[in-house]
């Protein structure tokens, strides 16, 4: 069996003096793609076929992690083992030991690690993630996927004032887990496509993925896809699309020191010059303008 393991963790070095304390400290965050090759189900066992994830490891830190895509098996200080699958959430507490591994061919989660300083935060967990609620059934959710995202862009970048702006963020994770899991409406089948859909979208922010690609992993027609999302969001998949590249776009222009070229050809294909019509297009504004006014502008 291939396996091919992408890992992205971006580890929060810094410290920072006189920073507001919300009880929380982000060590890390982070995002892994796992691909399997060559895994034959129908003439092994998938016992054969066990990816143990940090077996052993016990770490004096929390962990909270959502998986996307992927079926598995979690056990928890070696007791029964749970199954997990995308749309779950799974938060591993301080010096607890846990194994999980894949059964399918493709695994996808996104974490953090974090430290509770605060009672308050410990007794929020507890009642959440009791005992007998080890593995939430969360859904897809595109928003929680974009927390994910800037939390990785913060640490990453080193903005100012990161620890204080990260902890707001994990604290707005935990909310929306709570809030997310207990409304029926998420769990509706056309509602949560859509929001499949826009983490496709959000996965694929540097790629050029069409929209008949995206209704394919959805398993129904680009037509009933176009007109289901548009049903649900007033807008076309397509333009929903260039309207996150625009905002990873002017999220760049004022983060990072990427040429404009080189955005451009990050978030359309090596086609600058329909980037800066469509820039313009949307903003009143050239990507160097816009950059120039907006530059010093941080979180």
């Amino acid at each position: 069996m291939l396996q091919k393991e992408f890992r992205t963790e971006f580890k929060n070095n810094i410290v920072e003096d006189q920073v507001v304390n919300f009880g929380l400290t982000i060590n890390s965050v982070g995002f892994k793609s796992i691909i399997q090759a060559n895994y034959d189900n129908s003439s092994e066992s998938i016992e054969d076929y066990k990816f143990q994830f940090k077996k052993g490891v016990i770490r004096n830190e929390f962990k909270l992690i959502y998986i996307t895509k992927g079926k598995g098996l979690i056990c928890f200080d070696k007791t029964n083992e749970f199954t997990i699958s995308e749309g779950n959430i799974l938060l591993i507490y301080p010096r607890q030991s846990y194994d999980y591994y894949h059964t399918e061919s493709e695994w996808k989660e996104y974490y953090i690690r974090f430290e509770a300083d605060d009672y308050y935060y410990y007794q929020l967990i507890k009642e959440k993630f009791s005992a007998n609620n080890v593995v939430i059934d969360f859904g897809y959710n595109e928003e929680i996927i974009a927390l994910f995202n800037r939390a990785m862009d913060v640490v990453r970048v080193g903005l100012n004032s990161t620890q204080a702006y990260l902890s707001g963020m994990l604290f707005h994770v935990l909310g929306l887990i709570i809030a997310v899991s207990s409304d029926e409406k998420q769990k509706d089948l056309d509602f949560q496509k859509i929001q499949q859909a826009k983490m496709i979208m959000n996965e694929s922010i540097f790629d050029n993925i069409s929209m008949p690609e995206i209704a394919s992993k959805l398993n129904i027609s680009y037509s009933s896809f176009r007109q289901l999302f548009k049903k649900n969001t007033g807008i076309s998949p397509a333009k929903y699309f260039s309207e996150l590249k625009l905002k990873k776009a002017k999220q760049l222009l004022i983060e990072t020191s990427f040429s404009i070229k080189e955005i451009a050809n990050m978030l359309n294909g090596n086609n600058p010059d329909q980037f800066y019509i469509l820039f313009k297009r949307s903003t009143g504004e050239t990507p160097s303008k816009y950059r120039l006014a907006t530059r010093n502008i941080t979180p």
